[in-house]
């Protein structure tokens, strides 16, 4: 078993976690040395990855759990009191992508108005209800011991725009949002919030055949687990309220010139005050 200085002994929950970037992160996390709980509602390809986990001899728990249902969260924390004695870095990356209102959301690009509403509220509960709904569960803990991360995967601002993309874009820039408060009420406390994104369509279930783009040209998913891996460690215990680009993370340069070209404040700040709220400068 691979090991990484710094994750060997951290217990990393990772949601969304039977596919796509969120199965990526979970065997990287693994490799690494981290002890990690998997959380999907997607029971067999789940139990495919915890499998994958164990054959390689790494500690793993496999819980098929709604982030988006306060009862299904506080289910899911009892069994991993239970059995990891708490979580030291939860990686938000479950979500409802772009392609549930049309697989061929970025060729036809579907108006607004044609957005069911069953669909909206389900992003809406999934996307962002359950980032904080696990956040506001985990980070206790988190608190209690005096480090830990929180990752948010969001995306790109263009893409939180984009036209077709419906509801996924907006709850992305919600999730945006709540990390940059999220950043600013754990400053100083040992816990981070930090928001990672490809930077780009990536090569999953969330940019279909339909979707007229080659896998080839697509981000992969492994290409996220670098930044994660380094926001995990104690490495970055600096990192507060930042966004990193994944496409543009360089493993070969030395760690300040990687994040000189990969990252960014979270949620655009250096936009500057677009109100004035009384009592300011």
């Amino acid at each position: 078993m691979k090991t990484e200085a710094g994750l060997t002994g951290k217990r990393v929950l990772v949601t969304g976690a039977a596919m796509g970037i969120g199965r990526s992160f979970a065997m990287g996390l693994a490799q690494a040395g981290a002890a990690v709980v998997l959380v999907d509602i997607a029971k067999e390809p789940l139990a495919e990855v915890a499998a994958a986990i164990e054959k390689d001899g790494g500690h793993v728990l496999a819980i098929e759990a709604d982030i988006s249902r306060p009862e299904s969260v506080s289910a899911l924390d009892e069994s991993v009191r239970r059995n990891f004695l708490g979580i030291d870095v939860l990686v938000n990356n479950a979500a409802i992508g772009p392609e549930k209102n049309s697989p061929r959301y970025l060729v036809d690009k579907p108006k607004f108005w044609t957005t069911p509403d069953e669909l909206w509220l389900a992003m809406l509960r999934v996307n962002i209800l359950g980032a904080q709904l696990m956040s506001r569960t985990f980070v206790a803990g988190m608190l209690d011991r005096g480090w830990g991360r929180i990752v948010n995967i969001t995306t790109s601002l263009d893409t939180m725009y984009r036209q077709g993309i419906g509801a996924y874009g907006p709850c992305k820039a919600a999730l945006e949002a709540l990390t940059r408060v999220m950043s600013q009420d754990l400053e100083g406390t040992g816990v981070t919030a930090n928001v990672l994104v490809p930077g780009g369509p990536v090569n999953t279930r969330m940019v279909p055949q339909e979707s007229g783009l080659s896998p080839t040209d697509l981000i992969q998913p492994e290409q996220m687990l670098a930044p994660l891996l380094w926001l995990c460690s104690q490495d970055a215990d600096k990192a507060n309220g930042i966004r990193i680009v994944a496409q543009k993370w360089r493993q070969d340069l030395p760690i300040q010139s990687r994040l000189e070209a990969a990252s960014a404040p979270v949620a655009w700040p250096q936009l500057g005050a677009q109100s004035k709220f009384p009592g300011s400068n």
